[in-house]
């Protein structure tokens, strides 16, 4: 609760998630998975609360650096990875250091917008993201990829033809080199919708998808440890309050963003597509740089007060 306060100061609506979150660990039942999952939002909104603390616009550049760093050494393990070079690294898909190529996909394609900051010949290495989307080949990266193009060309360029080859490269890849499931995650998510009607206001308990859902799903013999859509759990597990206070961020926050801020946005757009067929908020390195980046929304908005460490605890 005292982190919910400090937090506070800066963004009611990812203080209130915390506080709810914290509740929704103990009630309807105190568990292992409640227990964990309430601690990994905790975890979360301590990260959020140190880069609002201790990072300002001047020093932003120190983020974004650290965002292209990471993508260096993924997309370089992911090179290796598929030329075979050494026995310690042949994998069956190419996953860079993550644990599967979604993950590799989602990681590469969030943090892309950092390469944007770079000036003359240097915004050619944000070939080195694309190339480890390519080197992914996941169909949902390309999807949120595309959606976050098509955001930051339009609002702050003013351009709007790029749906058209967009959407024509969409189809392409779907086509020839990765087809979508997306009935499987249809009948989860149809599952869940059916689970949430049972406890719709205070959900189910924050972790408990997979107490829930333990036994394996009747369209694919396995068992789905997430709704591989965050959106959706968040509602399933927390209730009906979680999607208000999602709803009351967007709108306080599309109240105060220009087009200055288009950089933080798109790769929030981004973020917000993978986070609805997929499960980024449960994989630690990309939740924290989704959270640095409404962290920089957030400070370029220049709407949030900075308080002095001190004074914000107190």
């Amino acid at each position: 609760m005292c982190l919910a306060a400090c937090i506070w100061n800066y963004n009611k609506w990812i203080s209130s998630f915390l506080i709810l979150t914290t509740f929704s660990a103990f009630w309807p039942v105190y568990g292992l998975y409640g227990y964990l999952a309430g601690k990994a939002v905790f975890h979360g909104c301590l990260w959020y609360f140190f880069l609002m603390s201790y990072f300002s616009v001047q020093n932003l550049n120190a983020l974004y650096r650290i965002m292209r760093i990471s993508v260096y050494f993924h997309v370089f393990v992911a090179l290796i990875q598929k030329s075979n070079l050494t026995v310690m690294f042949k994998v069956p898909m190419i996953v860079g250091l993550m644990s599967n190529s979604l993950e590799l996909s989602a990681l590469v394609t969030i943090c892309l917008p950092a390469f944007l900051v770079l000036k003359r010949w240097k915004i050619l290495l944000i070939l080195i993201p694309i190339a480890g989307m390519i080197l992914a080949k996941q169909f949902l990266g390309i999807i949120a990829f595309g959606a976050g193009a098509i955001f930051y060309l339009a609002v702050a360029h003013r351009m709007y033809w790029p749906v058209i080859p967009a959407i024509a490269g969409a189809v392409l890849w779907y086509k020839f080199i990765d087809e979508a499931f997306p009935s499987l995650r249809l009948y989860v998510w149809k599952q869940a919708i059916a689970a949430w009607y049972q406890h719709w206001i205070l959900g189910a308990g924050i972790g408990h998808w997979k107490v829930v859902f333990a036994q394996p799903m009747k369209i694919d013999g396995c068992r789905w440890m997430t709704t591989h859509n965050e959106f959706l759990q968040m509602l399933f597990e927390v209730g009906i309050a979680a999607p208000l206070i999602l709803i009351g961020y967007l709108t306080e926050i599309l109240g105060k963003v220009t087009r200055k801020h288009t950089l933080p946005l798109s790769a929030l757009v981004i973020a917000a597509v993978h986070c609805a067929a997929s499960f980024p908020m449960h994989i630690a390195p990309i939740a924290m740089i989704i959270v640095t980046w409404l962290a920089i929304l957030d400070i370029t908005t220049g709407e949030q007060k900075k308080y002095e460490l001190h004074n914000a605890v107190v």
